[in-house]
């Protein structure tokens, strides 16, 4: 085959399910080349080459003009004219579409050029994302609709997406490939787990553990105003990157059971993790794609043998229900506050026990089989 193209409207530094799903199917030999397109961003390559088969092009975007309420939108054009202008002669085979932002692009080289496949990537409710209001979402509802007539297959991250997909558009194949981590690495040796400990200087205690995106709506300010009230022996670490950054650095230079770690590479995240006594993925319900959510995180604890605390949502709930390997919390501070109060060492050490037998049933080896086999129906 020729070329697989996989876009996205972000930097591609942190994008760990694409980066898994490229080298997924770089590894079965039938592209020439894949592509991962994103944006250019200060202090970053323009061209990076990932091994012999996948690179990155960040495209360079100009200075907007100064039109207000509408950089977005021409910085978005721009980027989607540059795509379609590099790429309308090339011989494509499989456009990936890593969200809604980016498949119309997928849509012009389709009908661009015959033999071209689309895939729409969907990493979370599209329509119903986090800050997507008024006419924005109303547009964007219009948008998707009309669009994934022109998509071959679709990919979700958990049942309950895929069954408002179906409910909704009942359009072409749809396969739910879970974002879970690659296993490697989730075996570590002793030492690593006093990583945080040995970094932080805490003596005894419990260590729990934030990782990911520091945004609203992922439960930041319910957990600096709940650990800044719990014993000095319950502690938290965010480890990330985001708006929340100089907030929780506020809170770690008033409060010495709250600490802050900058992100670190995908392939260094098990490193880290393991060296927690909890792993905390409180999701708010701020709209229908956190409700119905299923983070890559839930299972990068897990893999570490350390057990979770989560929102409690259909999906999260579903997956401790089945491992009992965690608590569920409604999200408010009172009752995350309740639970951390409650949580100690045997009670911790049962729940990691039982995260300990559920990673012989996840990793990224086994989703991978359900990308490959969506991608095998497309030829």
């Amino acid at each position: 085959m020729g070329l697989n193209l996989h876009i996205y409207p972000s930097a591609i530094r942190f994008e760990s399910r694409m980066l898994k799903a490229t080298k997924s199917l770089a590894n079965t030999g039938k592209f020439r080349e894949i592509h991962l397109i994103g944006i250019l961003e200060p202090g970053l390559a323009e061209h990076e080459q990932i091994d012999h088969i996948r690179s990155i092009w960040r495209v360079r975007l100009s200075k907007p003009w100064p039109i207000p309420k509408t950089r977005g939108l021409q910085r978005l054009l721009q980027w989607t004219a540059k795509i379609f202008t590099q790429y309308r002669r090339e011989g494509v085979s499989v456009v990936h579409c890593h969200s809604l932002d980016d498949l119309p692009i997928g849509v012009l080289l389709k009908l661009g050029k015959r033999g071209v496949k689309l895939v729409y990537d969907a990493h979370e409710l599209e329509t119903e994302k986090n800050g997507l209001t008024g006419l924005n979402k109303k547009f964007a509802k219009i948008k998707e609709r009309i669009l994934i007539r022109f998509v071959d297959h679709t990919l979700v991250v958990s049942d309950s997406i895929a069954d408002w997909y179906k409910h909704n558009y009942q359009d072409g194949p749809i396969t739910v490939v879970r974002n879970m981590p690659c296993r490697n690495g989730s075996t570590l040796p002793d030492q690593a787990r006093s990583v945080f400990r040995d970094q932080f200087g805490i003596h005894g205690g419990i260590v729990f553990l934030y990782q990911g995106a520091l945004m609203r709506g992922r439960g930041i300010e319910l957990l600096l105003n709940a650990f800044s009230k719990v014993k000095d022996n319950k502690h938290i670490v965010f480890m990330g990157y985001g708006s929340y950054e100089q907030e929780i650095k506020d809170f770690a230079a008033k409060y010495k059971n709250i600490h802050f770690h900058e992100a670190v590479k995908p392939d260094e995240v098990m490193r880290y993790t393991v060296g927690a006594d909890v792993g905390i993925c409180l999701i708010e319900n701020t709209c229908l794609s956190y409700y119905y959510s299923l983070p890559n995180k839930l299972y990068e604890y897990t893999l570490a043998g350390i057990p979770v605390v989560v929102s409690q949502f259909p999906e999260m709930s579903k997956l401790i229900g089945e491992f009992e390997n965690g608590w569920g919390t409604p999200v408010s501070e009172e009752s995350l506050l309740s639970l951390v109060e409650k949580i100690d060492s045997p009670s911790i050490e049962t729940k990691r026990r039982n995260s300990i037998k559920a990673r012989e049933r996840i990793g990224w080896d086994l989703e991978e089989k359900k990308l490959l086999a969506a991608y095998q129906g497309l030829f």
